[in-house]
């Protein structure tokens, strides 16, 4: 009773002494004004990136391989995911702490700050042996003062740390996909394959974080939220987003319409190099979601720069698509073909096997015009 009794008056004397502390303007009292804002645990010296190891950036929890990751750096997912032998990826972004991105266009990526990483994970599950989680790789996209530079981490057998690996490698693999073995020869990208697929006019650039490819909700630690609208509320955006946007759909998402799905589909897996700026851009064929909405630019009719009739075992393809039958399209086979077809495969980085389930979207989305080309 006695302990009690001296602990109030403890308290009544801290309660009198607050009290008296305070002011008309509120000092000498914590207030919520003051609460300590969470700073992120990140660590990044724009002088000293790419650091050696993916550890040393800090980007995620112990243990890393959980890919889980820490305050401010956010996940972001593209609608329609590029075709990486059948990898899954976690996307993620981080910015220092003052600075933000802006809103350009729909179809342009937003306009990120120096000191902005991208961050892309690619993994397997059901990996062989042992049916297990394998992260194979994490890419880096860091924004300098000069303009993107790329840094990619090869993960250890391990699983418990990815080193700086620039050179590019094979790494073949297997895995259980629906019940089903499957086995690939994977491509580790060099750094000159990566201006490849990111370059627009010779100079690197992020292709997936554009307005029209985030404009929908994903999961997040604390709810499900529109992913501009999320990267707006946290500070990563820092002008208005119009409403109205034109957006990709999921090309796996059988609600929505063929044309949509296959022309998101071509955006994602293709348009890369054929673009204004692209890598193939003398080739008459745009397949960025903007302008496939004009089928000209989509090569409907369009005769190929290369003839491929001497790549394929019978039949012929006079035109890159050919309303209503895709066995005489040119992209088909392109499609359809693997590395030991040689230049006949599209695209000819960032896959080994065949996309079937791509194939069949489109194939199925050029059998639906009426046939013909005049």
């Amino acid at each position: 009773m006695q302990f009690k009794l001296k602990n109030l008056l403890i308290l009544f004397a801290l309660s009198t002494l607050l009290t008296n502390c305070s002011s008309d303007d509120g000092g000498g009292l914590i207030t919520d004004d003051d609460a300590p804002v969470e700073v992120s645990p990140v660590v990044f010296n724009i002088d000293e990136v790419p650091y050696e190891k993916l550890s040393d950036y800090n980007f995620f929890k112990s243990p890393m391989s959980d890919l889980n990751p820490v305050y401010g750096v956010l996940p972001f997912q593209p609608a329609s995911q590029l075709f990486t032998d059948y990898a899954k990826k976690k996307r993620f972004v981080w910015m220092p702490e003052d600075v933000s991105a802006t809103y350009q266009s729909d179809d342009k990526v937003l306009n990120f700050p120096v000191g902005a990483v991208l961050i892309k994970n690619f993994y397997y599950e059901n990996m062989l042996p042992g049916n297990s989680k394998k992260i194979i790789e994490t890419r880096l996209l860091i924004r300098k003062a000069e303009g993107w530079i790329f840094a990619d981490y090869v993960w250890n057998d391990e699983q418990t740390e990815a080193t700086y690996d620039m050179d590019g490698s094979f790494l073949p693999i297997q895995w259980v996909q629906n019940g089903e073995t499957k086995t690939a020869n994977y491509r580790i990208p060099s750094g000159s394959e990566c201006i490849t697929c990111h370059g627009l006019n010779e100079s690197p650039l992020p292709l997936g974080p554009k307005p029209q490819a985030l404009n929908f909700a994903i999961s997040y630690s604390d709810g499900s939220q529109n992913q501009l609208e999320k990267m707006k509320d946290f500070g990563y955006i820092s002008n208005e987003i119009p409403s109205g946007i034109v957006s990709l759909v999921d090309y796996n998402d059988t609600s929505k319409s063929l044309d949509l799905r296959a022309r998101s589909y071509l955006d994602i897996n293709c348009a890369s190099c054929h673009r204004d700026g692209g890598y193939s851009q003398l080739y008459p064929v745009r397949f960025n979601f903007t302008q496939t909405a004009d089928y000209d630019a989509l090569g409907f009719c369009k005769e190929p720069e290369i003839n491929i009739n001497g790549m394929i075992p019978e039949g012929e393809a006079n035109h890159i698509i050919y309303k209503g039958d895709h066995t005489k399209s040119v992209i088909y086979y392109r499609m359809d073909a693997t590395l030991e077809d040689g230049p006949l495969m599209m695209p000819y980085i960032g896959r080994s096997i065949i996309h079937e389930e791509g194939v069949s979207l489109i194939n199925n989305w050029i059998d639906s015009f009426e046939e013909g080309c005049e």
